[in-house]
């Protein structure tokens, strides 16, 4: 890390992988951190060695490395024992430095100016929204994991498809190509598909894999597929829409959205970048590095003696510990303004 200053690691945790960003230009990947995706002992691994290697990565102890986890299992509204965990497991790899933990919206929020009205979607294996009018805490739409929310996400298409499919071969709706594509993508008939998902635990990635298969249904004119996605899209709308409402957003303001439903495809950005301007966003940005946005979040916030976050758009959900304190209290505090 010599000739770069501070060592600093933006890692984003969605609901497939975990992409980290380094300050010296690195980037790797690994598996989910969340434990409704990959089950709570794989989780506990998988956390534990990105924080391995990121003590490996940053050198000498001395180098005081600031770290952003920004994950999807992090609920704001009730963060404890996530925070808790996340940190437990960054002091039993040996790191030792600052440790700033977040839901992996809020990065993506301070990815704007201040001032100016801003709505995140999140359009992954999961899909979520938030708002802020550039002054204030956010206000989160969705976010409640594939069973009570997830709405036009890569698992919920992935869903709409493999029903779609099925109904379609026992007559309870129109012919699909999706009943071909799938069977090919899974080599399995799709009712073989079907109960293989159903008994594998955690499958919510492995539903999300089929999101892909939709989307090229849809781009061949499959009439099936094409009404899944606008109906996807017309839900993650019907979240900026929400969202937007929420935060009280003046005339002006901007979208940002992520995720690999809309990293993966240019002509689904599109469609649902012409539904937002229709709403009336101002400007509709595709972020295709989340943590990258996590890394410029943390290199703004960060001096060579502390990290501080002072932007009010995000400060009441980001937890600060330091490593090297023993206290457990110090483990619960919101970061300082």
């Amino acid at each position: 890390m010599i000739g770069t200053g501070r060592p600093r690691y933006g890692v984003d945790s969605g609901g497939s992988t975990t992409s980290i960003r380094t300050s010296n230009g690195e980037h790797w990947e690994a598996p989910s951190v969340n434990p409704s995706s990959v089950s709570k002992s794989v989780s506990v691994r998988s956390v534990r060695a990105i924080f391995e290697r990121i003590r490996r990565h940053a050198g000498s102890p001395g180098d005081w490395p600031a770290v952003w986890l920004a994950s999807a299992s992090l609920d704001p509204a009730s963060p404890g024992r996530e925070v808790a965990r996340l940190a437990a497991a960054a002091r039993s790899a040996g790191l030792r430095g600052e440790l700033v933990i977040s839901n992996d919206i809020t990065p993506l929020v301070l990815d704007a100016p201040a001032g100016q009205g801003h709505v995140v979607a999140v359009c992954g294996t999961g899909s979520g929204f938030a708002a802020t009018d550039g002054r204030s805490p956010v206000r989160r739409v969705g976010s409640c994991e594939y069973l009570a929310s997830d709405e036009g996400s890569a698992f919920d298409l992935g869903l709409r498809g493999l029903r779609a499919a099925v109904r379609a071969l026992d007559g309870r709706a129109p012919a699909t190509a999706l009943t071909v594509l799938l069977a090919k993508e899974a080599s399995a008939d799709v009712p073989v598909l079907a109960r293989t998902l159903a008994q594998t635990p955690f499958p919510k990635p492995a539903v999300a894999a089929l999101a892909p298969v939709v989307v090229r249904a849809w781009l061949e004119d499959d009439r099936v597929a094409a009404l899944l996605v606008a109906e996807a899209i017309d839900e993650l709308i019907l979240g900026v829409r929400a969202a937007r409402d929420a935060a009280a957003l003046s005339p002006g303001w901007c979208l940002s959205v992520t995720g690999g439903v809309v990293t993966g495809s240019p002509e689904f950005f599109r469609e649902f970048a012409a539904a937002a301007a229709r709403l009336g966003a101002e400007s509709v940005r595709l972020v295709t590095d989340p943590a990258m946005s996590v890394l410029d979040a943390l290199t703004q916030f960060t001096s060579p003696s502390a990290v501080e976050l002072t932007d009010d758009r995000a400060s009441a959900d980001v937890w600060h510990i330091d490593l090297v304190a023993i206290k457990e209290s110090s483990e619960h505090h919101r970061m300082p303004l």
